[in-house]
């Protein structure tokens, strides 16, 4: 017997008990199905970090300011009373020589509103290279540039979601917005930008809903948005009134982050050290700040995501084991009921390996026949997984190949004892028991 006719044979043998079949199959199913959905949500999310990495830097090593509650929040007043500040970011500039662009950010609390609705935009204060680490696209206008900061320019720059909730779909270049108190003259907006759901990166921004003013007006005419989260006692709203009143020096100004972008993205971990140093020395160990580096947030993201697909895989693994022991459970039932015919064969010429071969392409058609519903529903359920959960997924052809090449493998596998026990059947005994 060929091996055209073997597969004939078996496919005869598969469709005459279409139940026992499928039943014998659905392992086999559901673990293909499984290693493809599981592939795809692990290949997704490893394409979801490089873009957010992409889109943050892998360059860049950010400082955060963190604001300070419970126990610590004397310690904190009396050593370290403005956080984060703007002679911090100048400290670093002075230590950093390496250091390609360093910006100071400083996010605001202003009142925003469009008639009497308050619109849900954030207003920051920045320098003009802060659209060069971002890398942002203006679609109209400038963004803003040194003149600006020097001159104390009222002007502003917009996201695109911001343009949308303050002048709809009109061009807003050369019009008013009204930040707070002051009427800041629009003179770009921004191309929107892809940002993705996932937490993994919860520092980055939005800068779609963003409206970004010059650095310098920030820091001496509005307050800083984590102050009027702090809880205000009587002091602390004297305090805070004559602050404003006497506009605190700039190096003390507080700030919401500074941005650090390096000529070597190999240095950006050393880098980060470097600046912890500096910080704990100038705030005198005070926790208000955090450093995120997000080549290395990839590299704990990857760690993460390794960890997930090897319990993905175990998981499918143990599928295609039990769907690989109901294989080769039918497979000895069927070498049982088929014993006659394996006689009939060996006494008309065939050969042992005749009968192991048959089998094996047996147990073969059925994982393979399996492996291809597998691959067909994995895909799809990668796709349902895709619209329903909001996840990002991407099926490759490795992971299909790989699939199907073991479901092909579990077939020679655990149809190897069945063929190897049905080629050993004596054939008087065969045809004496037939």
């Amino acid at each position: 017997m060929g091996i055209l006719d073997a597969i004939q044979t078996g496919l005869a043998e598969l469709f005459s008990h279409k139940l026992r079949s499928m039943l014998t199959m659905l392992g086999v199913i559901f673990g293909v199905a499984a290693v493809i959905a599981m592939v795809s949500i692990g290949e997704g999310a490893r394409q979801e970090m490089l873009q957010q990495i992409k889109s943050m830097g892998i360059d860049i090593v950010q400082v955060r300011r963190v604001m300070i509650t419970g126990e610590l929040m004397e310690t904190a007043q009396k050593k370290s009373p403005y956080g984060l500040k703007y002679s911090d970011a100048e400290g670093i500039s002075s230590v950093c020589t390496y250091a390609r662009r360093i910006v100071p950010v400083r996010e605001i609390f202003a009142d925003i509103k469009r008639g009497d609705k308050p619109l849900p935009v954030q207003v920051v204060g920045t320098t003009p290279d802060y659209s060069s680490i971002l890398k942002l696209q203006l679609q109209s206008g400038r963004f803003l540039n040194e003149g600006d900061l020097k001159e104390r320019s009222c002007v502003c720059v917009l996201g695109s979601n911001a343009r949308k909730q303050l002048f709809g779909f009109e061009d807003p270049t050369g019009r008013t917005v009204k930040v707070g108190m002051r009427l800041l003259r629009v003179v770009g907006v921004l191309e929107y930008k892809e940002k993705s759901e996932s937490r993994a990166f919860s520092s980055l921004r939005d800068v779609n809903s963003d409206i970004y003013m010059p650095l310098s007006i920030a820091m001496t005419d509005y307050m800083i948005q984590s102050q009027q989260q702090m809880p205000m006692t009587y002091r602390g709203v004297r305090d805070l009134f004559m602050k404003m009143i006497t506009r605190t020096s700039l190096d003390k100004s507080p700030i919401s982050e500074i941005i650090v972008q390096l000529k070597d993205e190999s240095a950006t971990e050393a880098t980060a050290e470097v600046i912890r140093s500096i910080l704990n020395r100038a705030h005198r160990d005070v926790p208000d700040f955090e450093i995120v580096v997000p080549s290395l947030l990839l590299r704990q993201s990857q760690q993460a995501q390794r960890i997930f697909n090897i319990v993905m895989a175990a998981i499918a693994g143990i599928s295609l084991l039990v769907g690989g022991i109901g294989i080769m459970n039918i497979m000895l039932a069927t070498v049982s009921q088929r014993t006659r015919e394996i006689g009939v064969r060996r006494c008309i010429g065939a050969t042992r390996w005749d009968i192991v071969r048959q089998f094996m392409l047996e147990a073969m058609v059925i994982t393979c026949l399996g492996g291809l519903i597998g691959v067909l529903l994995g895909v799809v359920g990668a796709r349902v997984i895709s619209v329903f959960a909001g996840w990002i997924t991407v099926v490759s052809v490795r992971a299909i190949i790989l699939s199907f090449g073991v479901s092909a493998l579990v077939g020679i596998v655990f149809g190897l004892y069945p063929a190897t026990r049905a080629a050993m059947v004596d054939p008087i005994d065969a045809l004496r028991q037939g």
